[in-house]
């Protein structure tokens, strides 16, 4: 299937049984969720040292589209000369849940929803008003799995996997590109 119908999420996160406290904390919960929009918002208002607050040194960030990034500081490198995922564009975090893995490591799993709301020549679009009328247009959507690390009481995001990535046509007309990032990476 090159779209995804249904999205596959890894086993057990839908289990109400993680969502004990005795699992983990509330306190690490809200922790957790508020982090994981702030990666979101940081992204998008180009806040740098924001976010590098929030990633450890090591962090991985796996992209299907964007590729494989193994340090905070060469996704922060990346993130800043690639306006063409960003300018113009929103990044939101829908339905996040969160698991403790063990007692200072958490994973969590949301979709995102990419919006572009503002024309941006960077992307190389060729702005027209076909095109401008369309907007605000959804670009993409998908699944996004988190590893949080706590140390010295606070979480950090240390590895980031999108996955299911549903790309507009309009915005990748590429049908083989769409193809490869609509899969689920096999760990």
């Amino acid at each position: 299937m090159p779209f995804h119908d249904i999205t596959e999420l890894p086993s057990g996160f839908c289990d109400p049984n993680t969502a004990l406290e005795s699992e983990l904390s509330v306190g690490d919960r809200v922790q957790i969720t508020e982090l994981l929009h702030r990666v979101y918002l940081c992204e998008d208002s180009r806040d740098y040292d924001a976010l590098k607050q929030i990633l450890v040194d090591d962090y991985i960030n796996e992209h299907p589209l964007f590729g494989k990034h193994e340090s905070a500081s060469s996704f922060i490198d990346w993130f800043k000369n690639t306006p063409a995922g960003f300018d113009g564009i929103r990044h939101n975090c829908l339905n996040s849940i969160t698991r403790g893995i063990s007692k200072d490591v958490a994973e969590s799993l949301s979709y995102i929803l990419v919006i572009q709301l503002f024309p941006a020549e960077s992307r190389n679009e060729s702005p027209s008003e076909e095109l401008d009328s369309l907007l605000p247009r959804t670009i993409g959507h998908g699944g996004v799995c988190d590893r949080w690390i706590r140390k010295e009481d606070r979480w950090y995001l240390q590895h980031r996997v999108y996955q299911q990535m549903s790309i507009n046509a309009a915005f990748l007309p590429d049908n083989a590109m769409r193809e490869e990032a609509a899969k689920t990476p096999k760990n």
